[in-house]
This record gives C-alpha cells, sequence and structure tokens, in this order.
C-alpha cells in the first residue's frame, strides 16, 4: 500500500498546477465573467487543500483526541466483535447439535415424514444465525481495512481535491468525513450490540435447548433488533454525521472551515 506522504507529496504537486492554472484564468486578458470565476475559485481552492495537506499530522492527533472523548477503542472493538461471534457461532453449533438429536429419534421411531416440519422453526433460526454471523464477519472486516488504511484514505481524499477545476472536491471531501466518521464511531458499533443482545448470556440459548423448538422464534425478534436494527440505525447516524461534515470540509455550507481571501 502506497504511504499517505507519498499521496499528499503527489496531491501538492496537484495542487500547485491547479494554482498556476487558476492564477492564469484569473488574470488572464480574455473578456469572459466564466474565466475569472473559475480562475478565483481555483485559487481559493488551491490554497485551501495546501493548507489541509500540511496540517494532516494534526488531523491525526485530533482523531485520536476524538477517539478518547467519546471512549472509542480499536483494541475493543476488536475483543468484542470477536466475543459476539463466538457466541454466535457457539449458538449455531448447539442448534445443529439440537437438530441432529431431533432427526435421529424421528428417524429412529419411524416418525410419518409431516412430522419433521416440527424442526423448522429450528432450522430457521440457525439459518438465522448464520446471516448474523455474515454480518459480524462483514463489521470485523470494515473495520480492519478503517483502522489500517485511515491515513491513506484521508490524503487520497485531499488528492482528489487537489485535483484542477474541483473536479475531485466533491468526493474528495466526502471521502475525508466518511473516514474522519467512521474511524471515531465504528469502534462503539460492538459495544451497542452487546448491550441488547440475548446472545451475551450463554443460558439464554441453553435454556431454550430444553424447551420445544418452537420457541426459537422468541429469540429472532431480539437478535434482529441487535444485530440488524440497531447497527444499521447507528450506521445510519455515522453517515449522517459525514454528510454533514462533508460539506462542511467542501465548502458547501457557507465559506471553507479556514477563510481564504483573495
Amino acid at each position: 500500500m502506497y504511504s499517505p506522504f507519498e499521496i499528499l507529496y503527489l496531491a501538492i504537486i496537484i495542487d500547485s498546477l491547479s494554482y498556476t492554472i487558476g492564477a492564469l484564468l484569473y488574470g488572464s486578458p480574455i473578456p469572459v465573467r466564466g474565466f475569472k470565476e473559475m480562475g478565483h475559485k481555483m485559487i481559493v481552492n488551491s490554497i485551501y487543500v495546501a493548507v489541509l495537506a500540511n496540517i494532516f499530522g494534526l488531523i491525526l492527533s485530533i482523531l485520536s483526541q476524538l477517539q478518547n472523548i467519546v471512549g472509542a477503542n480499536w483494541s475493543t472493538f476488536y475483543l468484542d466483535i470477536g466475543l459476539l461471534q463466538i457466541q454466535t457461532g457457539v449458538a449455531i453449533n448447539m442448534g445443529k447439535f439440537l437438530y441432529g438429536i431431533i432427526a435421529l429419534i424421528l428417524y429412529y421411531f419411524k416418525v410419518p415424514s409431516q412430522f419433521y416440519s416440527l424442526v423448522t422453526p429450528l432450522l430457521q433460526y440457525i439459518s438465522f444465525l448464520t446471516d448474523i454471523l455474515i454480518l459480524l464477519n462483514f463489521y470485523m472486516d470494515l473495520g480492519i481495512f478503517i483502522q489500517s488504511s485511515y491515513m491513506v484514505l484521508i490524503a487520497i481524499g485531499i488528492l482528489l481535491m487537489a485535483l484542477p477545476f474541483q473536479m475531485g472536491k466533491g468526493i474528495g471531501a466526502m471521502l475525508i468525513s466518511f473516514t474522519i466518521v467512521f474511524y471515531v464511531g465504528l469502534p462503539l458499533l460492538p459495544i451497542l450490540i452487546s448491550n441488547s443482545s440475548p446472545l451475551q448470556n450463554q443460558n439464554f440459548v441453553l435454556q431454550d435447548i430444553s424447551l420445544q423448538t418452537e420457541e426459537f422464534y422468541a429469540q429472532i425478534p431480539a437478535l434482529f433488533y441487535s444485530f440488524i436494527l440497531i447497527p444499521l440505525t447507528y450506521v445510519g447516524v455515522l453517515v449522517g454525521f459525514s454528510v454533514v461534515l462533508q460539506s462542511f470540509i467542501g465548502g458547501y455550507v457557507g465559506r471553507l472551515p479556514i477563510p481564504v481571501e483573495i
């Protein structure tokens, strides 16, 4: 993977080119108002991008401080997600074990095939837990990607914002804002899941094994709430913060966050 500082070096070079083009347009003798306005915008954006590139270290320091303020920690994130994966895997294996016992009993006593529908709720329970395990793997992979690549992603965002004629300003600001918000906020996700998960207490599953298989239906709404509804809602909140921050970084709400006058 490329070094973020190599990307920043390239961004500064491209930013210098954008500034030069903007200065040529702004000072050209062509009496076209659009040329002057475009040149002015390019000059202002180039100065702004140069400031972002030079305070890159400060941005990273602010991210660390924000994590400390909200109590986010990547080590805890990996630990909590790993525990949730283990709990879900244990519940899946216990469900499969119970299904095997029931199927063996039904086969041994030559029970008519129509009674096999009694284990349908158990199969649906196992299938739902498997989907949850896939989601947990996705959360883990997303966390690993963001935690290992956030510096490169921010540098790429600055590079895109430095492109001439502001071609990459919007997507660059979006990349920077999404990286910042998810780097700070994503480590809190497993805490929200664990606090409401019915799998955090293994006795919850052990008790259900001793009951009729239909009672597995009672766990599905709680699992849906903990592993699907809460994460999707939280991710939606993070996306909303990212959009607001994108507008701020990109200067789409009023003036640029760093005032630049020419």
